[in-house]
């Protein structure tokens, strides 16, 4: 029988033998997922009533008590579009569930929209494949990256409060309901109204959206359990649905092998279509309609 040898490594943060530049893409990654994480909790609390953020978004409108129900937010908010005719809402805020309305009790009105849907979304990324491995070597070096010591033993499975991450195949569920919820902004994004006459049309912040839908898409249709829930768990694929589901899986696996891909990409959109939102309900921006409209 052959007898397992342990290799000679340093031990401690960061100690390893090789000589290239290891530590630059884990640097790129906290930096990264650091920015998009303080970016997202602003945005998330800047429409609560309580604390600091009494001073940002429809906290400080000065008309709240005429705009507090849903038919009267874009006087006060920050979410959506409204300037132009259309409805451009914001992903970090949809579907928009206002708390300061008839439709929600009084105790939750200090609440901010984004903090009944953004559980979803960090939910879902934050249980991902790709992500823990990203996360695991930026933020707890464990290991920073491959040959790299930890100070914090070996790595030995995730266990105890890790095994929250046994959840990321429900939370797919609700990713994937998600993208149809998304989609219907899009769709609303199209749809101008002023009176009582509505018309089709395309803004910049129509295809935004429809961007963001098509990054989102990817990165959840690519998720290896979605791969695994459409045609992974088949030994064979046999007969008229065995053919559908083998051709699904084969989509699936097309957009998994670039899975690292679409995580970067789409959440970086996700907060570009969020500030866009932003600038144009500030007044920095204006949404540009390319066609139709009123």
């Amino acid at each position: 029988m052959v007898n397992a040898k342990r290799l000679p490594m340093a031990r401690g943060l960061g100690k390893t033998e090789r000589i290239d530049a290891w530590w630059k893409s884990p640097l790129a990654m906290s930096i990264y997922l650091g920015i998009a994480v303080i970016y997202a909790s602003w945005r998330g609390f800047m429409e609560a009533d309580f604390w600091i953020f009494e001073g940002f978004g429809a906290s400080a409108c000065e008309n709240w008590d005429v705009a507090k129900t849903l038919d009267d937010v874009s006087v006060c908010q920050t979410m959506a579009i409204e300037s132009e005719g259309s409805h451009v809402l914001s992903p970090l805020y949809s579907p928009l569930i206002f708390p300061k309305s008839d439709l929600v009790p009084k105790m939750f009105w200090w609440m901010s929209p984004a903090m009944f849907i953004l559980i979803i979304p960090a939910g879902f990324r934050g249980t991902c494949y790709y992500y823990r491995k990203a996360y695991y070597r930026s933020f707890m070096a464990n290991p920073a990256a491959c040959a790299v010591s930890t100070p914090f033993g070996d790595y030995n499975g995730e266990r105890r409060l890790f095994l929250f991450q046994n959840l990321h195949r429900y939370f797919m569920y609700l990713a994937v309901a998600y993208l149809f919820i998304l989609s219907f902004d899009v769709y609303l994004a199209t749809q101008f109204h002023e009176g009582n006459s509505d018309s089709f049309g395309i803004s910049v912040g129509t295809l935004v959206l429809a961007i963001n839908v098509l990054l989102l898409s990817g990165y959840t249709l690519g998720c290896h359990s979605f791969r695994h829930m459409v045609g992974g768990i088949k030994d064979q694929f046999g007969g008229g649905v065995g053919k559908t589901a083998e051709a699904c899986w084969k989509a699936c696996t097309g957009l998994n092998k670039h899975h690292n891909k679409w995580a970067i990409f789409s959440l970086f959109w996700v907060m570009f279509s969020d500030f866009y939102v932003y600038m144009c309900t500030s007044g920095v921006w204006t949404d540009i309609v390319l066609m139709g409209g009123l």
